[in-house]
C-alpha cells in the first residue's frame, strides 16, 4: 500500500477513556491480549464502536464480544473478571453474525449487580496485533467521552509486517534430559487434535466423532460450549459449519491424520470413549442424513476395500499366469496346492466377512458399543450360514448358498421368481445399517430398563436377541423384497440388446452407489452364477452387464482428472491426486463425493462418459467373467474381460470402454464445467429469483430499490472481474505452497520420531550394558535431531508466501472491501421485504445473493457456502400466477 489505511475507533458508551497500560489488571495492562484502551462506564447500554462492522462472537458469558471491521477484529470484553457470573448482569440485543451500525445497541449491563459482587467494570478495548497483522492501535482521547465520539484509530502499514524467521540450530535435545528421560517427538496430529478436542468441550460434550473427505465431524451435546474462535485460529482449520447438531471442522486433506490423531489423543488420555445417545437432536434432512449414513460407514471401510480388492487382483493374475488354481466357493480344498489354498484363504476369507466390518462402522455411526457390533457382524456372517442349501454342479463341483425360507413367489418366464423370504442377506450394507441401528436401540433401551448391577449381563444379552432375531425375521424379509424388486425392474435391462444394456448400467451405476441400492442389485444379477458357479468359473458363462461397473469406475476418475485443471482450489487439487489412483482401482467414493458431486457437472458428465464407455464396449462385444476376481474393479477389471479363456476380443473392447469414459469425461468437464459461479452471474440469478417472488407476492419495488439492484449487478465489470481472477491465481498459488509446508513438516516429523525411536533404544542398550563407549552414537543421533533437515526449504516456502501475500494484499483488500460493501447493500435491498414477509425465506434469497458475491471465497475454502436450498411450498412463491 502507498498510503496508510486507517479504520476509526468510537466510544461504545459514555464514559473516562485510558491507554490499556493504565488498567494494572496484569494481562490487558501487560499487553497479552493486545493494544488497545479501556473505558470506564457511566452509561449502562454499549453500542458498535465501528461505524460498520460484524459482531463475530458473542461469549457463552456475555462479557466479551469480538467484532470485525474491514477484516480487521477487535474484543470488547466489559469488566474484569464478570466472567464468573455467567452472564446474569448482561442484556444482550444482538446476536452472532449481525451487521452492526455505529447506533446498533449491543448490550445492556446490571451494574448494581456487578458492583454488588465488587467487580470493575473497566472494559478494555483491544486489537489482537498477531492476528491483525500490519495493524497499530493509536489512542486519540484521553478522558471522558460521549456515545459515537472517536476515541482511537486503527492504522495499517505494511512496514509493521516482519516476516517470521526461524532461529536455525537451536539445541532441542541435550544429551544429559534425554539418556534420563528418552525422547518422544509430540505428533502434531495428535497436538492439532487436541486442541479441537479441548474447543469442543473434550468427551462430555460430543456423543460421536467421526471424518469423512474433508470434515472431522461431531455430534454435539451442547452448542454453546464450542469455542468457535480457537479451532477457527488452527492453521490447518479452514472453516467450521452447522449441520443441525453437528459440527463440522473443515480440514481438507489432512483431516484422515487429524481423525488417527485424535483417536491416539484420545488412548494417550487412558480415557475410554463414550457413545452416548441422545434422541433428541436437530432434525437433518433425508437427504443429508442419507449422505452421512454412507460417509460414516462406507468411508472409514475404504482402507479395507482397496486391501482386500488389491489381493484379490493379485488372486486373479496368479490365476491366469497358471501359477495357482481356480477355486470353486465351499469346495473341497483337498484338492487344491497349498500355494492356492493360501491365496485364496487371504483373498475371499476377508470378502466373505467384509459385513462384520460395515456392522461395527454401522454401530459405532450410531453411538453404540463397538464391541456389540463385532459381535453382530460375526453373527450375520457367521460360517454357519451357508450350510444351508448344497449345490452341485455338472463337473461335481459343491458349493453353498445361504439358507431360507421362501414366503412369497410367482412364476415369471416359467422360474420361481421369490419376492420374500425370511433367510440372512450377509454382506449387505444396507443389512448392517438396518441391524447396527436396531442393535444400538436395543442397547440404549437395555440400559434405561434394567438394573444397574446387572447391566453387564443384561443389557448385550437383549440387545444381540433382539438383532439377531430381527435380522433374520425382520430385516432379512424387507430387503429380499427391496432386492427383488430391483431385480425384477433391471431384468427388462437384461432383455435390451447387450449392447444397449451395458450403457445403461454403467451410465447409472455410479448414482445407485449414492442410494445404496447397488450393493443389492449386484447379488441379484449374481444369483445365476451362486446357483451354478461351476460354470462362471471355468469360463463358460458371463455376467456380461457387469462390464458396466468398471467403466463407470474409470468414468469417475476422467471427470476428476478434468476438474484438477480448472480448479484453483489446491486442497481439492490435492484431494484429486490422492483420489484418482484410488479410483482406477474402483473405489471411486472420495472422488465422488468429495470432487465430482460437490461439482455436480462433473458427476453428471462422469455418468455421460459411463454411458458412452459402455456402449462402445457393448457394442464390440466385451464380456465379464465373474469367475475371475479383479479386486473391487478399475483396471483390473480388464483381467475379468480376458477371462479363464484369454478371450481377447472381449479384453480391446474393455479396454476401449475404458478409455472412452475417462477421456469423455474429461472432455465433458474441460470444456463445460466451470470452477465457480461467475460474481456477475449468481448476482443475475438471484436478481430474477428476487424478480419472480416480487411480481408473485404482488410487491412493487420503489425506484431506490431497482437503482440498488442495478448498482449490485453494474459493480462486477471486467476491471474487477480481472482483479478477482488475478487474486484468485495467486490464492492459490499460496495454498500450493502452504501445502508443500505441510507435507515438510510431516516428512520432518516423521524423521525426528525414527530418530528418537533409535535413541530410545540405544539408550536402553546402554543402560543394560552398562558401556559407555556407545554414547558417541547418541551423540550422533542428537545432532541429527537437533539439525532439521527440511528448515531451509520451509523457510524459503514461508519466505515465498509472506512476498506473495504482501503483492496481493492491496488486490485483496479491495475486493474483500467491495465484498463487504455489496452484502451491505443486499440487506438494504432485502430488509424492505422482510417486515412483511417470510423472514426464513427472505434470508434464503439474501444467502442466494451472498453465495454469488463471495463466489472466489467460497471456491478457495475461505468461506462456507450458505445455504439457498428452497423447499416445496417456498418455491410454490416464485411461481407467479
Amino acid at each position: 500500500m502507498n498510503e496508510n489505511k486507517k479504520i476509526m475507533i468510537y466510544s461504545p458508551t459514555d464514559g473516562l477513556i485510558k491507554p490499556i497500560s493504565e488498567l494494572n489488571d496484569g494481562v490487558f495492562s501487560e499487553g497479552m491480549l493486545g493494544e488497545g484502551c479501556f473505558i470506564k462506564p457511566t452509561t449502562d447500554v454499549f453500542f458498535s464502536p465501528f461505524e460498520k462492522c460484524k459482531l463475530l462472537q458473542i461469549f457463552d458469558t456475555k462479557h466479551a464480544y469480538f467484532l470485525e471491521s474491514e477484516d480487521v477484529k477487535i474484543l470488547i470484553h466489559i469488566g474484569l473478571d464478570t466472567v464468573i457470573l455467567n452472564g446474569k448482569p448482561f442484556e444482550t440485543f444482538v446476536k452472532e453474525n449481525d451487521e452492526l451500525k455505529l447506533d446498533t445497541p449491543i448490550v445492556k449491563i446490571n451494574r448494581n449487580m456487578i458492583e454488588e459482587h465488587n467487580l470493575s467494570l473497566d472494559t478494555p478495548i483491544v486489537i489482537d496485533l498477531n492476528e491483525n497483522k500490519g495493524w497499530k492501535f493509536n489512542l486519540l482521547k484521553d478522558g471522558f467521552v460521549k456515545q459515537g465520539e472517536k476515541i482511537a484509530e486503527l492504522i495499517y502499514d505494511e512496514k509493521n509486517i516482519k516476516p517470521i524467521v526461524k532461529p536455525k540450530n537451536i539445541l532441542k535435545f541435550s544429551l544429559k534430559e534425554s539418556m534420563a528421560n528418552g525422547i518422544f517427538i509430540k505428533n502434531r496430529d495428535e497436538e492439532i487434535a487436541g486442541r479441537i478436542y479441548n474447543a469442543i468441550g473434550t468427551k462430555n460434550n460430543y456423543e460421536k466423532y467421526y471424518n469423512c473427505v474433508t470434515r472431522l465431524r461431531f455430534i454435539i451435546k451442547n452448542k454453546s460450549l464450542i469455542k468457535e474462535e480457537e479451532i477457527r485460529k488452527i492453521d490447518i482449520v479452514k472453516g467450521l459449519k452447522w449441520n443441525g447438531a453437528e459440527l463440522q471442522v473443515i480440514i481438507g486433506g489432512e483431516v484422515e491424520k487429524i481423525k488417527d490423531g485424535l483417536d491416539r489423543y484420545l488412548i494417550n488420555l487412558s480415557k475410554p470413549k463414550e457413545f452416548i445417545w441422545k434422541h433428541k437432536t436437530e432434525k437433518q434432512n433425508f437427504s443429508k442424513s442419507l449422505l452421512n449414513l454412507i460417509k460414516g460407514i462406507i468411508i472409514p471401510a475404504i482402507p479395507a476395500l482397496i486391501g482386500v480388492g488389491l489381493i484379490n487382483a493379485i488372486q486373479a493374475v496368479l490365476q491366469q499366469a497358471g501359477l495357482i488354481q481356480n477355486v470353486s466357493p465351499s469346495s473341497n480344498f483337498a484338492s487344491y496346492t497349498l500355494a492356492t489354498q493360501l491365496v485364496y484363504l487371504i483373498s475371499g476369507g476377508a470378502t466373505l466377512f467384509m459385513g462384520i466390518f460395515f456392522t461395527y462402522n454401522a454401530v459405532k455411526h450410531f453411538g453404540g458399543n463397538p464391541i456389540l457390533g463385532l459381535t453382530m457382524g460375526l453373527i450375520l456372517t457367521a460360517p454357519i450360514i451357508f450350510k444351508g442349501v448344497l449345490n452341485i454342479g455338472p463337473t461335481g463341483v459343491v458349493s453353498a448358498l445361504p439358507w431360507s425360507y421362501t414366503l412369497l413367489s410367482s412364476k415369471i418366464d416359467g422360474i420361481n421368481y421369490v419376492w420374500m423370504k425370511i433367510g440372512p442377506t450377509p454382506g449387505s450394507i444396507i443389512t448392517s445399517t438396518l441391524v447396527g441401528y436396531i442393535l444400538v436401540k436395543a442397547e440404549f433401551f437395555g440400559k434405561k430398563r434394567f438394573t444397574s448391577w446387572s447391566q453387564m449381563m443384561t443389557t448385550p444379552t437383549f440387545a444381540l436377541l433382539i438383532a439377531s432375531v430381527s435380522a433374520f425375521f425382520i430385516v432379512g424379509p424387507v430387503i429380499s423384497v427391496f432386492e427383488a424388486t430391483i431385480g425384477f425392474i433391471f431384468s427388462y435391462v437384461n432383455k435390451m440388446p447387450s449392447w444397449l444394456s451395458i450403457g445403461i448400467f454403467a451410465a447409472i451405476f455410479q448414482p445407485l452407489v449414492i442410494t445404496g441400492a447397488h450393493g443389492p442389485l449386484i447379488t441379484i444379477l449374481q444369483i445365476p452364477m451362486l446357483n451354478d458357479p461351476d460354470p462362471y468359473i471355468k469360463g463358460i458363462k458371463t455376467l456380461q452387464l457387469f462390464a458396466a461397473i468398471p467403466i463407470s469406475h474409470l468414468a469417475q476418475a476422467g471427470a476428476s482428472i478434468g476438474l484438477y485443471f480448472i480448479v484453483k482450489n489446491q486442497n481439492l487439487k490435492q484431494m484429486i491426486t490422492a483420489g484418482v489412483p484410488v479410483a482406477l482401482l474402483g473405489i471411486t467414493e472420495p472422488l465422488m463425493f468429495g470432487a465430482n458431486l460437490p461439482k455436480t457437472k462433473a458427476f453428471v458428465f462422469a455418468c455421460v462418459g459411463a454411458g458412452v464407455g459402455g456402449l462402445v464396449a457393448g457394442i464390440m462385444g466385451v464380456q465379464f467373467y465373474a469367475g475371475v476376481k479383479a479386486g473391487m474393479g478399475g483396471w483390473f477389471s480388464l483381467l475379468s474381460a480376458n477371462g479363464p479363456l484369454h478371450d481377447t476380443k472381449s479384453l480391446i473392447a474393455m479396454l476401449v470402454g475404458f478409455i472412452l469414459a475417462m477421456s469423455t469425461s474429461s472432455i465433458l468437464v474441460l470444456l463445460l464445467q466451470k470452477d465457480r459461479v461467475s460474481e456477475r452471474i449468481g448476482i443475475l440469478k438471484a436478481n430474477k429469483l428476487l424478480s419472480k417472488f416480487m411480481k408473485n407476492q404482488n410487491l412493487d419495488s420503489t425506484t431506490q430499490v431497482n437503482e440498488k439492484i442495478e448498482n449490485l449487478k453494474n459493480i462486477y465489470n471486467k476491471n474487477l472481474i480481472k482483479k478477482i481472477k488475478l487474486y484468485e491465481k495467486q490464492e492459490s498459488i499460496i495454498q500450493e505452497k502452504a501445502n508443500k509446508i505441510k507435507l515438510l513438516n510431516d516428512k520432518e516429523t516423521a524423521r525426528s520420531e525414527k530418530l528418537a525411536k533409535k535413541f530410545n533404544l540405544y539408550n536402553e542398550k546402554i543402560k543394560i550394558e552398562k558401556n559407555s563407549n556407545s554414547i558417541h552414537k547418541l551423540e550422533l543421533i542428537l545432532e541429527k535431531l537437533n539439525t532439521p533437515k527440511y528448515e531451509d526449504k520451509i523457510l524459503i516456502l514461508e519466505d515465498f508466501i509472506y512476498k506473495a501475500k504482501q503483492d496481493n494484499l492491496p488486490t485483496s483488500n479491495e475486493i474483500k472491501q467491495i465484498t463487504q460493501s455489496n452484502e451491505n447493500l443486499v440487506k438494504e435491498i432485502l430488509d424492505i421485504f422482510e417486515k412483511n414477509q417470510n423472514k426464513e425465506l427472505v434470508n434464503k434469497i439474501y444467502n442466494k445473493y451472498s453465495n454469488a458475491i463471495n463466489s472466489v471465497f467460497i471456491n478457495l475454502g475461505e468461506k462456507e457456502k450458505l445455504s439457498s436450498k428452497f423447499n416445496k411450498q417456498e418455491i410454490l412463491l416464485f411461481k407467479h400466477n
